[in-house]
């Protein structure tokens, strides 16, 4: 196997290729693992189980390990994991993002008796992950508690061409159809949406994904043009904040009632789970959306041929005056907070220290980012824009299944660089997973805000902050969900805004705030 160029000079290191799990546990006998995690949509489609993928079906052939994976229900999954903690009928090992969805944080599942410290462990058994962490340090700090506790083998995105995959876009040949350029004001947004609607090529030209459900990147797009976001926040000053608590928050609902009540705004965005928003996409009955390059503008151009009567252009964040530079857009963080962790009950830590470790050596980097060496990929040096470099390219096995699934789908049973995982992403995979221009145009100019500025890093908050925050939030995101619908919709009046901003300072959100910079300040003293 050719040698691979490690992103970053990350995964250069000599000491990096060490013996695998076979090798190095052969005297155990046989060895078996239970993990839980959600199974990605895109893999779904094909298997029901992550150990049915040629992806695992080779990792356990190489690493000597049988492994079941337990997954829960398609959009059940936290409930799954409440009750699987709950339960106290724990698998070996546990992937989730530990900081927001285990009450109290990774420090209090630890003292639960629900997952082990790894500081330990990764010393022993996994001198990849730890030869990563001596090489970057930075992704050392955001993988560990503000004790310095380990409690997870991460997901990592490689490259900083990796961070940006999400944005505004817009049916080019509507544009082009109308005569309208590419709209980068609100202003110019408001003409699109409304020419598209006059001119009868659609009834509710700007739809969401569950637009109420404000935790996720989906909704502070034309949020961000006010300076502030639908979650916490660094200001300028590097101070934090809340943006549903500003009284920026109060001028994007008085903005964006406008638009719904001209009919610009599906009114079941409130409402669309994925497969509708993605059918409403593909049958025309949307003109422009928030979706991510490669399983939204890949996806939705593989499956109506991409150029001519169906096709997708991305639009920059928008602002409020020409020339601005959007306050914020979807950028993830090196480590965005996803993590396999060892539970209490994993029957030989050892060997799932090592297991977890194969993914950053070398061999165990190239199988999980580009899958199987002459099936769904194959060395060359000649790879476009790149020629001389050592490249693994994806094979027709990705790029033209014969049973009609796309390359996402593809990705989704030959590696995990096409979702997330306890790896660390190849930027190599996204040049070509987004290997459309319409793509690559995109990731340009998504990238272009202050997101870098005014995002948080991954901060934890102690296990006595962290369920309290726990708490208050649960309430809080409740609330805000059910009075943004009512503000937009006219269930409420805006005039009615000073009352909610009283009712969530009554909630505790201040107090909220106060734990998220306490632990910013502790992670910047990391």
């Amino acid at each position: 196997m050719k040698r691979l160029l490690f992103v970053a000079a990350a995964l250069c290191a000599a000491g990096l290729v060490s013996a695998s799990p076979s090798e190095e546990g052969a005297a155990e006998g046989p060895r078996e693992l239970t993990i839980w995690e959600g199974l990605w949509y895109n893999a779904a489609v094909s298997v029901s189980n992550l150990a049915e993928t040629p992806l695992y079906q080779e990792v356990m052939s190489r690493t000597g390990v049988d492994v079941t994976w337990i997954h829960p229900a398609q959009g059940q999954e936290r409930e799954s994991f409440n009750l699987m903690i709950a339960s106290n009928d724990l698998p070996d090992m546990i992937y989730t993002n530990w900081s927001r969805e285990y009450p109290g944080g990774p420090e209090k599942a630890i003292s639960d008796g629900v997952i082990v410290r790894l500081n330990d462990l990764i010393a022993e058994h996994a001198p990849n992950l730890a030869a990563l962490y001596a090489k970057n340090p930075d992704w050392e700090k955001a993988a560990k508690t503000d004790n310095g506790t380990h409690y997870m083998f991460p997901f990592i995105r490689g490259d900083d061409y990796l961070m940006v995959f999400f944005g505004p876009q817009l049916r080019a040949d509507w544009l082009d159809q109308l005569g309208l350029e590419v709209p980068e004001t609100l202003a110019e947004w408001e003409q699109v949406l409304t020419a598209f609607k006059s001119e009868g090529l659609v009834e509710y030209p700007l739809t969401f994904t569950n637009f109420r459900r404000g935790r996720g990147m989906n909704r502070s797009a034309f949020i961000q043009p006010f300076g502030t976001i639908w979650d916490f926040y660094r200001d300028d000053s590097g101070q934090v904040g809340y943006g549903p608590y500003d009284d920026e928050f109060g001028e994007f609902l008085t903005f964006f009632k406008g638009w719904f009540d001209k009919g610009l705004v599906d009114p079941e965005s409130f409402s669309n789970e994925r497969n509708t928003f993605d059918a409403k996409i593909l049958n025309g009955v949307a003109g422009a959306w928030l979706s991510y390059t490669g399983s939204g503008i890949g996806a939705y151009l593989d499956a109506n041929g991409g150029e001519g009567t169906f096709d997708i252009v991305a639009a920059p964040y928008p602002v409020l005056n020409e020339g601005d530079r959007p306050f914020f857009g979807q950028r993830d963080n090196p480590l965005p907070g996803a993590g396999m962790a060892i539970t209490t009950q994993a029957r030989s830590p050892a060997t799932a220290a090592r297991f977890a470790d194969f993914a950053y050596g070398e061999e165990g980097h190239v199988l999980f980012n580009f899958g199987l060496e002459e099936e769904s990929y194959q060395w060359s040096t000649s790879y476009p824009g790149f020629e001389g470099e050592d490249w693994p390219v994806y094979t027709d096995v990705m790029n033209a299944d014969a049973e009609g699934r796309t390359l996402a789908q593809m990705g989704g049973l030959y590696t995990r660089a096409f979702y997330s995982g306890p790896i660390v992403q190849d930027r190599r995979y996204m040049y070509q997973y987004a290997r459309r221009p319409q793509q690559r145009h995109a990731v340009q100019i998504w990238g272009q805000t202050d997101a870098a500025v005014h995002k948080l890093p991954a901060v934890t908050a102690t296990p006595d902050e962290a369920e309290e925050l726990a708490e208050m939030m649960s309430d809080i995101n409740t609330y805000i969900d059910e009075m943004v619908v009512k503000f937009i919709t006219g269930q409420e009046p805006l005039a009615s805004f000073d009352a909610y901003q009283e009712r969530l300072q009554q909630m505790g959100v201040e107090r909220a705030i106060e734990i998220k910079q306490a632990g910013l300040d502790r992670y910047n003293a990391r």
